[in-house]
């Protein structure tokens, strides 16, 4: 459904490879950012070897060929700096959510926001209507992506996770834009 490859002005969006060499890459980047994604993203916990992000590979592989998910690598040049997903995917509804991380190293030089922004016009080209964010409340640098690309802020889901290394619920801001918007 969606293109294995976009091209924005300084990165690539790229259907990652499935094998032990992207995986080891992308646990490098995970594990070496990993105090600053704990307390953000719970499934940091169980990454624990390169042969977890190689399972996680596998089942983003098996979901993008039944349309129900589709992870990029994004890429400056030839290196890899995060992942941006399409999750949540309803066709029949023609909405769907987007996620990302980037690693820290990369981070204030606009290239999520470019991920973002480059995503969004492939996903509204191939006839999605809506588009989702969500990012926890206190994580201010996430929500400044959606904030930026016009999102409009909908909402706080109030206690919507439960975060385990700040033993605490988290709330999260819904973010969206429409085709129209």
């Amino acid at each position: 459904m969606l293109k294995e490859i976009i091209s924005g002005k300084r990165i690539l969006l790229k259907r990652p490879d499935c094998n032990m060499d992207m995986a080891r890459i992308i646990y490098s980047s995970i594990n070496k950012c990993r105090g600053t994604f704990e307390p953000w993203l719970g499934w940091v916990k169980y990454t624990q070897s390169p042969d977890d992000s190689l399972r996680f590979l596998e089942s983003v592989n098996d979901d993008w060929e039944n349309d129900k998910q589709f992870v990029y690598a994004i890429y400056i040049k030839n290196t890899f700096i995060g992942l941006i997903s399409v999750i949540n995917v309803a066709i029949e509804h023609k909405r769907t959510e987007i996620a990302y991380w980037l690693d820290t190293c990369y981070t204030g030089y606009g290239y999520m926001r470019e991920a973002v922004r480059t995503i969004e016009d492939e996903l509204f080209a191939c006839g999605f209507n809506r588009l989702v964010i969500h990012t926890d409340v206190l994580n201010v640098k996430s929500a400044k992506v959606p904030q930026s690309l016009g999102y409009v802020h909908e909402g706080i889901l109030r206690q919507e996770v439960w975060s385990e290394p700040n033993n605490r619920y988290r709330d999260i801001n819904v973010f969206s834009k429409l085709k129209s918007d």
